[in-house]
């Protein structure tokens, strides 16, 4: 049989990525990236609310027409048939909304919008709409129960509606121009396929089910009734939106001659549904009932899957059915801040690039656990999971006159694990089993420092991917159940799971010496956890210092 391959596209929060992959073999034959080259690697801010983060749609557009290019003078690629491309998957960050016409115009190339902030793409770290996602969740709390217990408890400032309705309150003119608002992983299959109208776009149910409280128990997306008493006005986006939404495995469109004269590429291959990039990174990660898969970057989602018992998960980004692999709920948790937090203290607070984290690890990695004296929150952008508030902020508590900056660096690695282990926490609490953690994404496979401590701290072994293009690689699979959904042929993401998604010879095994310091650590952080992050007013934090101080001195 002839080699066919699969193109996915991967948006992140800075660059696309663009990777071909052999259906047949899971080789992964070439792949090349471009950051995007507006404002702030892609990302406009506001010096007068720290909390927004927005994109240009015209900035995606022409890094993704400008990473093809350099794809194409890959080394990989030389006499390469693209008429062997028979499928595209693509996914992106979310809840990134972004408002458009009905013409499926973006509002930012509206010349009257062009410079407003609020016309362009809301990113998923934009936390402006906290006090709209207080309000949902009170409103849900008293009169729609049932969307709460698919999100956690909690609507967070990140997700769809929240944005939205924020837009609404603070910028009518903007909201008022939009037709609607598009997840930014369902515009670009959409605009790959030659959809003109909005009304023709099809909605991925990985975003509408994990950020916009669309399920199909209750009729698809939120009722008009729940929405009109947040605001009225939300009543025309809800009119807007489809009755139906679709997984990765179902087809969203067919490559149009526009872009397949871009690309290069066959007129009329089949574009795969879109998705959010941790979820697919997942699946090309091996994600299954019983495996974790922690994607960890600028920040982590950790995603599982689960059978129809893990419906009411409390302190969790959401549950949704068809989410993740098709047939199963998926189960999606995080943090707000990971590589963002160590990249902050590295070039904010040093005033260095980023070469230096090599030797910072290096330094750090001399430590042993507690003997810095130092404990922190990993809060600097919010807590995303288990407390969803975004009005968190970060703390390090312990310094002293002699404190230097790799303990500091470490302090903040060992914050994440603290942050991620609490997850793990909530997740058994819910009765989620979970007997193999994989960690997948760019830092898993440069920070091994990171990767054992999370290892000591989970006191369990942590496993890396053996690719650090997962992500790119679940796209590429979905693109090829994209293809077989057409062809009729036995391609399963079962096989292709087999295929593509191997462990790396690395793996990292706890070390009992350290598991027992960092148990010690951890209650201390659930005390600093609970006492700033929750309503608990019997926490007492007089003990922390002695305790933290005594640990140091325990080393020595």
């Amino acid at each position: 049989m002839r080699n066919i391959y699969s193109i996915g596209i991967d948006f992140g929060s800075n660059a696309v990525r663009v990777l071909v992959l052999n259906i047949m073999s899971g080789e992964v034959l070439a792949s090349s990236s471009m950051g995007y080259g507006r404002a702030n690697a892609g990302v406009y801010t506001s010096k007068k609310n720290v909390d927004v983060a927005r994109q240009d749609v015209d900035d995606y557009i022409e890094s993704l027409t400008r990473v093809f290019a350099k794809l194409k003078e890959h080394e990989s690629l030389k006499g390469f048939d693209w008429r062997s491309v028979v499928g595209i998957g693509v996914d992106a960050t979310g809840s990134t909304p972004i408002p458009i016409t009905e013409q499926m115009i973006p509002l930012s190339n509206i010349p009257e919008f062009k410079d407003n902030l609020n016309a362009k793409a809301w990113m998923w770290k934009d936390h402006t709409s906290e006090a709209e996602a207080q309000q949902i969740t009170r409103l849900a709390k008293e009169i729609r129960a049932g969307y709460l217990q698919r999100c956690g408890g909690k609507y967070s400032s990140e997700w769809f509606w929240a944005k939205v309705l924020h837009c609404a309150n603070i910028d009518p003119e903007v909201y008022n121009a939009a037709f609607t608002w598009v997840e930014f992983s369902d515009y670009i299959p959409a605009l790959l396929t030659g959809v003109t109208n909005a009304n023709d776009i099809k909605r991925n149910k990985c975003a509408a089910g994990h950020k916009a409280l669309f399920n199909d128990m209750w009729g698809g997306y939120p009722d008009t009734a729940f929405l009109y008493q947040l605001n009225p006005d939300l009543i025309k986006v809800r009119e807007s939106l489809p009755q139906k939404t679709y997984a990765i495995d179902k087809v969203a469109g067919y490559l149009s001659s526009v872009w397949a004269d871009k690309f290069g590429l066959c007129e009329g291959i089949p574009v795969a549904m879109g998705a959010l990039d941790a979820h697919v990174g997942a699946i090309g990660s091996g994600v299954n009932q019983n495996t974790l898969v922690k994607i960890i970057g600028t920040s982590s989602c950790d995603i599982i899957v689960g059978d129809n018992s893990a419906q009411d998960i409390q302190g969790v980004s959401g549950v949704a059915d068809d989410s993740v692999l098709p047939g199963y709920l998926g189960i999606e948790a995080g943090q707000s801040a990971v590589g963002d937090l160590f990249k902050w203290f590295v070039v904010e607070l040093l005033g260095e690039d980023e070469s230096i984290h090599t030797k910072l690890i290096s330094s750090a990695n001399r430590l042993k656990p507690g003997e810095s004296g130092l404990l922190a929150l990993d809060w600097n952008n919010g807590n995303r999971d288990v407390l969803s508030d975004s009005n968190l902020r970060g703390l390090i508590i312990g310094q002293s006159l002699h404190t230097k900056d790799y303990e500091v660096y470490r302090a903040l690695l060992e914050a994440t694990a603290f942050g991620a282990k609490k997850i793990i926490d909530q997740l058994e609490t819910g009765g989620v089993a979970i007997d193999r953690i994989v960690c997948c994404g760019g830092i898993p496979q440069k920070n091994s420092l990171l990767m054992q401590i999370y290892a000591d701290v989970f006191n369990r072994p942590v496993f890396i991917a053996e690719s650090n293009e997962t992500v790119a690689v679940g796209a590429a699979m979905a693109g090829a159940l994209a293809y077989s959904s057409i062809s009729n042929s036995d391609i399963s993401l079962d096989a292709l799971q087999k295929l593509c998604c191997k462990a790396s010879p690395v793996k990292y095994e706890p070390n009992d010496v350290n598991v027992h310091s960092y148990e010690k650590l951890y209650e201390i952080y659930l005390k600093l956890h609970d006492a700033f992050g929750t309503m608990d007013g019997n926490v007492n934090l007089y003990s922390v210092m002695k305790q933290l101080i005594h640990i140091k001195n325990s080393i020595f």
